[in-house]
């Protein structure tokens, strides 16, 4: 006896739904066979019952709905979503906005999408389904349920993907779904109080290492003036990270008598942007830190130096710990409402002190 041999076999609409179970299976739930008129081909689907008048509506349903749109003229059905996510991760390669971007994006399909829809046609997906796609997400983390925060990031993924595809023509209108409350905490910054005693204790630590022996006064020294960079700048870790000594410029200002402004050519996870430092001091901060190099390497860098590096030059890919360090030693690591200050908080400090100058 076949595994799989047909049984209860029913058709309606002339022959063109039928309906079917298949023996030997456990639930015993109807499928069903559709022949859409003017189309081509078959489409085979689960109904998801027992029942067989829910199996029935299910098929009717369904019915209609490919008819509709052979009439319109649209695909019956597409390619599996799979498939189309070579065709996609090939064309976003090059035209994702940054290198970040393009690896967060894949990564989130790759690893929930994906497997969610393993078995899914491009044209099966609606508002409805992408829905429960993200309702089972919420409850499926890697470690922990996610937040909102990560589900919006999420969604921005798959409406990338999603998007690409209506334009594509693979699907013939754009899915929309309802997007979830930003539940993030406020960052922590530095208010003008605590930002006034950090740089107090900066200039005195500094002091202090030159009394010590080894490489505490580079550490310092280093650590000093990206702390100084970032909080004058809002460029983000990674920006700071691959910054070389060619990404630095000047601009004359268009008030006459005022100092020049500092231009940083950056790249980060939003592509390529320039940044204007909020003030000129910056160009003594980046001074010293050439001056640092100059010492090392006995001559001046070279202009595809990175700026924030080791002695060996390889870029600095952490100062968490040590400017952990300095903020416990300095007695703010923690803000008015108890938060943590993280690296972070130098670059929504910058943004509140534009804020406060009405920028």
């Amino acid at each position: 006896m076949s595994k799989n041999k047909v049984i209860n076999q029913q058709s309606f609409h002339d022959g063109k739904v039928v309906l079917y179970q298949l023996e030997n299976r456990p639930k015993q739930k109807w499928l069903c066979r559709i022949k859409v008129p003017n189309g081509k081909g078959y489409l085979y689907r689960g109904t998801g019952t027992q029942d067989f008048y829910e199996a029935r509506k299910f098929a009717d349903n369904l019915f209609d709905q490919l008819r509709i749109k052979v009439q319109m003229g649209e695909a019956v059905s597409g390619k599996q979503i799979t498939k189309l996510y070579d065709e996609f991760e090939e064309y976003f390669r090059t035209s994702a906005p940054s290198e970040y971007s393009f690896e967060y994006t894949t990564r989130f399909l790759k690893t929930y999408a994906l497997p969610y829809f393993s078995k899914a046609k491009i044209t099966d997906l609606n508002d409805a389904e992408v829905t429960k796609f993200f309702d089972w997400r919420r409850t499926n983390g890697r470690r922990k349920a996610p937040k909102n925060t990560s589900i919006l990031h999420d969604m921005s993924c798959l409406k990338t993907f999603l998007d690409w595809a209506y334009r594509r023509g693979h699907i013939s209108k754009k899915i929309e779904f309802d997007r979830p409350k930003n539940d993030a905490e406020r960052r922590p910054h530095f208010d003008a109080k605590d930002w006034a005693k950090l740089t107090r204790y900066l200039r005195e630590w500094v002091k202090d290492a030159k009394t010590k022996s080894g490489p505490i006064v580079r550490d310092r020294v280093m650590l000093t003036n990206y702390v100084l960079i970032l909080a004058n700048t809002g460029i983000r870790i990674g920006e700071a990270r691959n910054l070389r000594w060619r990404d630095v410029d000047t601009q004359p200002s268009e008030k006459e008598g005022e100092p020049d402004n500092i231009i940083l050519h950056v790249k980060g996870k939003t592509g390529l942007r320039d940044v204007v430092a909020r003030t000129s001091d910056v160009k003594t901060y980046f001074d010293r830190i050439r001056e640092l190099r100059c010492e090392e390497l006995g001559e001046k860098p070279s202009k595809d130096d990175f700026i924030f590096c080791h002695k060996d030059g390889k870029p600095i890919h952490n100062f968490k710990k040590g400017y952990s360090a300095l903020l416990d030693a300095a007695g703010v690591a923690l803000d008015h409402q108890g938060q943590k200050r993280s690296l972070y908080s130098l670059r929504h400090t910058y943004a509140t002190f534009r804020l406060s100058a009405a920028v």
